[in-house]
C-alpha cells in the first residue's frame, strides 16, 4: 500500500509533568511497563509502527539491523504501533507481533497500539513531540507526526534530540546514534 502524508497540523497539548522514564504502558502482550527499564540506556529511538505502509519493509530491515548492531553497545528501540494513518496497522497486537517477528526477526520492544496525533494523543507522544524542537511550535502546541515510522531520538536522559521524518531512512540516523553512543 502506498503512503499519503497528510498537512502537518498542530495540536493543542497537555504538557506532561514527567519525564520520559516515568511513563507507563502496556507492551504488546498487554503488561503494564514502566519506561524506567530503560534507564541506563545511551540511546532511545521512539517509532509509530505500521504493518501495511508502504514505508513498513524499509524501516522494519533497517531498525532492527540497527538493534542488532548497536543494541549491545546501550541502544533501545521502542515501538509504538497506531493506526491512525489509513488504517494501517488494523491487526489486533498478536497478529502484529507475530507479523513483525516472523517477516523481519523484530526483537525490540513493542507496545500497544496508541495515537500519536489528534485529541486522544497518548501522554507519551504529547512528551515526546512537545520536547522535539522539530515539532514543538509553543509550550502547549506541537506539529503532528507526520505518518507511519516518525522517528525520535533520545538521549541517556530521556531528552528529544532530534525527530526523523517517516521518509528517512532508520539508517540516516546512525552518526546521531554513534555520538551518542560515544558520550
Amino acid at each position: 500500500m502506498g503512503c499519503l502524508f497528510f498537512k502537518s497540523a498542530v495540536d493543542n497539548l497537555q504538557p506532561p509533568k514527567k519525564s520520559f522514564f516515568e511513563f507507563q504502558l502496556k507492551d504488546i502482550d498487554g503488561v503494564d511497563t514502566s519506561l524506567s527499564k530503560f534507564k541506563g540506556k545511551k540511546v532511545i529511538i521512539c517509532v509509530n509502527v505500521a504493518c501495511s505502509c508502504g514505508l513498513t519493509s524499509g524501516n522494519y530491515s533497517e531498525l532492527v539491523a540497527l538493534y542488532k548492531k548497536y543494541s549491545a553497545q546501550g541502544l533501545e528501540i521502542l515501538g509504538f504501533p497506531c493506526n491512525q494513518f489509513m488504517n494501517q496497522e488494523s491487526k489486533p497486537e498478536p497478529e502484529i507481533k507475530e507479523f513483525v517477528i516472523q517477516k523481519y526477526g523484530v526483537s525490540f520492544p513493542l507496545f500497544q497500539k496508541i495515537e500519536v496525533n489528534g485529541p486522544n494523543t497518548h501522554e507519551l507522544y504529547q512528551f515526546l513531540r512537545l520536547n522535539s524542537n522539530n515539532l514543538r511550535v509553543s509550550e502547549t502546541s506541537a506539529r503532528q507526526v507526520p505518518w507511519n515510522f516518525g522517528k525520535f531520538l533520545l538521549d541517556s536522559q530521556g531528552n528529544v534530540v532530534a525527530f526523523f521524518q517517516p521518509t528517512q531512512k532508520p539508517n540516516e540516523m546512525i552518526a546521531q546514534i554513534e555520538k551518542l553512543l560515544s558520550q
